[in-house]
């Protein structure tokens, strides 16, 4: 390879040193996602939020290190194409999936909330993205920065910040848009299938080389430079709708999937319903109203239709399952996890001189045998920072979190109005 290289004039290195500015970059990018971490805890899948900001670092490294950086830069404009992909369709989503859900907030109610709600706004982010498309593939601006490394540094910059703008509505929960449901960012991305036609046309039909920076360059590859050019042209629309579809097929499949378990959740809500009233017509089983989970048993389990938008509380019963011998030690309620809550905490309320005061629980512990109630005025779990408001009607997916060696427990809840509470 180093042969080949230096017989066909590309710079040849695996040395770190020849690219410093990419390592620095990416260990910048590295060092922010940190200390956001640190600033904001993740609780929401930290570990595959992890790994998704990875992949946006490592497609961000490939496409500006070597070989890609160093054939795009002044050689080859199909690999340059393969590097406004990478950094302007491929990093972005992924960068924004990595970022905690609390930095979102924090953006959104700060001084930076009101242009980022007018800049993410579906309108406004395709327009951003396909002006920077336009005018970043000019002939007279791309001849003009690919001369020197800052010239190409600020072209890789503003495409990685055009693609960002441009998957905000796809991916980031900040700010909140009702009407911006899975269908409606499925129609975003299949009109941003049609955005490229323009520079797409302008590329493949275009009789004669656009680019001095590529029709100066010497010679790497058997193609011509109007043939390297037309590639360049197909990658952007065929590579482009790849990574479209994709995300479109993934967004339109968990839509679904989530349609059906609402459905599911609201059967279950009404069998809930018909077992009560059951219940109220004879004194019937009591062993009957436990649902047994394994190691623990679950019943009467409800959420009170929250008074804010942005909180509500979980209450049920649980006891160690009969299943469990006496013998066997304790279990421990370690944490819970709701679908649609970014924290769900276990709280305790007491009087306290006079007044009612809650403060957090690290566990709850459940000896052999023992039933504990979460209810008004006592043990609760308290659902912080809901995606979207609770309504009564609504149910929603409730994991326990027990120490080893019991692992994950999974039920779900009704929300009822608060009247219907108790307590």
């Amino acid at each position: 390879m180093q042969w080949w290289c230096a017989a066909q004039g590309v710079p040849w290195s695996w040395d770190w040193q020849a690219y410093p500015g990419v390592w620095l970059f990416a260990l910048m990018l590295v060092g922010v996602f940190r200390l956001a971490r640190r600033r904001y805890p993740e609780t929401d899948r930290p570990r595959f939020r992890a790994w998704m900001y990875g992949l946006g670092v490592a497609a961000l490294w490939v496409a500006l290190d070597w070989p890609v950086g160093a054939l795009g830069a002044g050689y080859l404009a199909s690999v340059h194409m393969v590097q406004y992909l990478l950094i302007a369709m491929i990093a972005p989503p992924l960068l924004l999936m990595g970022v905690p859900r609390g930095l979102y907030r924090a953006l959104a109610n700060g001084l930076l909330g009101t242009p980022l709600r007018v800049l993410s706004h579906p309108i406004s982010a395709v327009i951003v993205f396909v002006s920077i498309m336009a005018w970043t593939h000019w002939p007279p601006v791309v001849d003009t920065l690919m001369v020197s490394q800052i010239g190409s540094f600020v072209l890789d910059f503003v495409w990685l910040l055009s693609g960002l703008v441009f998957w905000w509505p796809v991916v980031a929960p900040e700010p909140q848009r009702s009407w911006l449901t899975e269908p409606a960012k499925v129609g975003y991305l299949i009109a941003a299938t049609l955005v490229n036609t323009g520079v797409f046309a302008y590329l493949t039909f275009s009789p004669l080389p656009l680019y001095a920076t590529y029709e100066l360059a010497p010679p790497v590859s058997g193609l011509s430079t109007r043939d390297d050019q037309l590639v360049a042209g197909l990658l952007m629309k065929m590579g482009g709708a790849v990574i479209l579809w994709t995300a479109i097929s993934i967004i339109f499949f968990r839509w679904v999937g989530r349609s059906e378990r609402e459905d599911r959740y609201v059967t279950g809500s009404v069998a809930v319903v018909l077992l009560a009233l059951v219940a109220a017509c004879g004194p019937g089983d009591p062993e009957a109203s436990w649902l047994e989970l394994g190691p623990v048993a679950v019943r009467d389990a409800r959420v009170g239709e929250p008074p804010m938008p942005d909180r509500a509380a979980l209450y049920f019963d649980v006891r160690t399952a009969t299943g469990v011998p006496a013998g066997s030690g304790r279990v421990v309620v370690r944490g819970v996890e709701v679908d649609g809550a970014e924290r769900a905490e276990i709280h305790e309320t007491s009087l306290t001189d006079g007044m009612m005061r809650m403060r957090p629980v690290d566990s709850l512990v459940l000896a052999a045998g023992e039933e504990r109630t979460l209810a008004p005025g006592g043990l609760h779990v308290m659902l912080l920072d809901l995606a979207e408001p609770l309504r009564a009607g609504d149910s929603v997916r409730v994991r326990l979190l027990l120490a080893d060696p019991y692992g994950v427990v999974e039920f779900s809840a009704p929300v009822i109005p608060l009247e219907a509470l108790g307590g």
